[in-house]
């Protein structure tokens, strides 16, 4: 039996890019690993997208920003805000990149808050993600661990106690170990 532990999970996520501290810290290439995981893609040329973000002025020279799927039948009480960083903008935004949509987006920042806003989902999708593929590769978490002792414990106890003195009192530590560092 492989163990699964927090240390070959976060090393493997490092690996991706994806670890706790990556994520923490400023990186360029950080838009780019998280439009590459979820298969969505962004662009600040008008082509064929799934979801535009952009700014446009009225008439009277008011600046308001449109976020659509259709650009050709833009609805004004569903499509049209006053400002670029609306919460119902973003929301649109990380809902296209989850389902990894293309978008058409004239402000960089748009994307890069949207993914900034939704890093703590990121790394537990990803998370889950890695987790998967070690169980995939027959590794288990240590919970089951303090279990096979108990019952190595009493196969060794059940043989006899004087015989066995020894092994049973450092699996003892060891269950006593592992159950203190669980419920952590």
């Amino acid at each position: 039996m492989k163990l699964l532990t927090d240390e070959l999970i976060e090393a493997a996520m490092h690996e991706l890019g994806f670890s706790e501290k990556q994520i923490s810290e400023p990186n360029q290439n950080f838009t780019q690993l998280v439009m590459d995981h979820y298969d969505a893609s962004y662009s600040d040329r008008w082509e064929q997208q799934d979801l535009y973000v952009y700014e446009e002025s009225t008439r009277d020279g008011h600046s308001v920003w449109i976020c659509t799927h259709n650009p050709n039948a833009i609805c004004v009480n569903e499509d049209i805000y006053y400002q670029d960083y609306s919460p119902q903008i973003i929301d649109e935004v990380q809902d296209a990149i989850r389902n990894g949509l293309s978008i058409y987006c004239d402000a960089e920042g748009i994307i890069n808050d949207a993914i900034e806003d939704m890093s703590d989902r990121i790394y537990d999708d990803v998370r889950a993600d890695v987790e998967m593929e070690f169980h995939n590769k027959g590794y288990e978490w240590p919970s089951k661990v303090p279990e096979l002792l108990k019952e190595i414990k009493q196969l060794l106890t059940d043989e006899g106690l004087n015989k066995h003195q020894k092994i049973v009192d450092k699996i003892t530590v060891a269950i006593e170990q592992l159950n203190i560092k669980n419920d952590n």
